[in-house]
């Protein structure tokens, strides 16, 4: 496991402004560029990598329920990884998730989900294999408090955590937002990434060139050379 420093959620949400897009494209496309850049400095050429992104079905201004519970589908986002250039591959991820938000993947999979979870363990064990077999990794973002909370009186000075993965799902990636400040927390397969404290440090480094490349939204931001 791997987690990075807090980064300034203003800052990527400027970034999103300015490039017409929003918080969740920055980040997914930071994660992008920073497994690209890992996977080159070590000889690996890939062209996609998919990940699992869970959806929210629930309208934000819908309260939560008194029973609780989440309610939301699995969606595939192909990550970017052999696009070059830092805007290219936040405008492609920006693209398909556009494709994903139009289309009614998430509720099929949200149904997918309940019904599985009525099937005898061993059709669920072989459902969940099937659809974990098709990903590489799941990605979840989950909005935090903004303002402190309080455990016995002494305020909580930032979050982490790390997403469980089912199958065959060999990285989990992480991001909350607390306070004004983003954490990522990585959760890999040693076999797969023995130091996935560089994926980190490479998806920090792509926050920053996006920064730097953020226009006033009059012009087009040029192309990035990361």
């Amino acid at each position: 496991m791997a987690w990075g420093r807090p980064l300034s959620l203003t800052q990527v949400k400027e970034i999103a402004y300015s490039h017409d897009a929003t918080v969740n494209d920055v980040l997914m496309a930071a994660l992008s560029g920073g497994l690209r850049h890992y996977l080159r400095d070590r000889g690996a050429a890939v062209h996609e990598i998919q990940a699992m992104v869970p959806f929210n079905l629930r309208p934000l201004d819908q309260p939560v329920p008194r029973d609780l519970g989440n309610k939301f589908g699995l969606v595939f986002l192909p990550l970017p990884v052999g696009v070059s250039g830092s805007y290219r591959r936040l405008s492609e991820v920006h693209k398909r998730m556009t494709e994903i938000k139009d289309g009614r993947d998430g509720a099929i999979s949200y149904a997918l989900l309940s019904a599985t979870g009525l099937t005898p363990e061993p059709v669920e064990r072989r459902i969940v294999d099937l659809l974990t077999g098709k990903g590489t990794a799941i990605v979840t973002n989950v909005p935090g408090p903004a303002e402190p909370v309080y455990l016995a009186g002494t305020p909580v000075r930032t979050v982490l955590f790390w997403a469980p993965t089912s199958g065959h799902i060999g990285m989990s990636v992480s991001v909350f937002s607390y306070r004004g400040e983003v954490t990522v927390g990585l959760m890999v397969d040693a076999a797969m990434i023995p130091d996935p404290e560089h994926v980190v440090a490479q998806l920090e480094l792509e926050l920053d060139a996006l920064a730097r490349l953020a226009p006033s939204r009059s012009r087009r931001p040029p192309v990035g050379a990361r």
